[in-house]
């Protein structure tokens, strides 16, 4: 009796790719219609998504064109037209980062104009400031909103809300003027102990800054 002579391993390999190429074959014969299917659905998601993002970068693209239309305006210190074109903004392109910017110009405008509305300006900050995320124009929002508090009359608020400022923005380069600012509020109230705090906010904190040595001083007239 003859002994099997064993396979090579490419000779095993072979078969095991046949194998497979059957079953495959064998599992498209029997189920085309489905993966027919599966394969247009696939070509249907692919078309929508291209489709949506097509969309957005054409609606980015309008809405960036609407911004420099409207910046152009505020550049010129044409309010009136200024105000129109930002709130067009908002209105057709809610969802885009231009949208936040409109309500931060807007808030400038209507505390620039000469009816100042402060009221009006403040709800435009507080948007502004939720939805921005560029650091500096974030605080540039929060300040607005400062400034509305002290327009209204409101010093507690005012420069509580400049704490929260400085607390948050502790690199901005006009943190330290704000410090300072808020240092000679408690000063001219008397409150010592919070003017030495925010002094030496400056002193150890701001070394480089333009009101360095006028806190110095401060603290050593203290």
């Amino acid at each position: 009796m003859k002994s099997k002579v064993p396979k090579h391993k490419h000779e095993i390999k072979e078969d095991k790719f046949i194998t497979a190429a059957f079953i495959t074959s064998e599992f498209v014969k029997n189920n085309w219609k489905k993966l027919l299917g599966l394969l247009a659905g696939i070509i249907v998601i692919i078309i929508i998504i291209f489709t949506i993002n097509v969309h957005k970068k054409n609606k980015n693209k309008q809405a960036l064109r609407q911004f420099d239309i409207a910046m152009s305006y505020y550049s010129n210190n044409d309010f009136e037209k200024a105000e129109n074109e930002f709130k067009i903004l908002i209105e057709n392109y809610s969802s885009s980062k231009e949208d936040k910017l409109a309500y931060l110009y807007l808030g400038k405008i209507y505390l620039e104009r000469d009816s100042v509305d402060y009221a009006q300006a403040g709800q435009c900050f507080k948007k502004a400031g939720f939805g921005i995320k560029n650091e500096v124009l974030k605080q540039a929002a929060m300040i607005g909103m400062a400034k509305c508090y002290l327009g209204q009359k409101n010093e507690e608020n005012y420069y509580s809300y400049l704490e929260k400022i400085v607390k948050k923005f502790p690199h901005s380069f006009n943190t330290p003027k704000l410090i300072y600012e808020i240092a000679e509020y408690y000063y001219k109230k008397n409150d010592i102990e919070n003017a030495k705090n925010f002094y030496h906010q400056i002193v150890e904190r701001y070394k480089t800054s333009s009101v360095f040595h006028r806190a110095k001083r401060r603290l050593d007239e203290i």
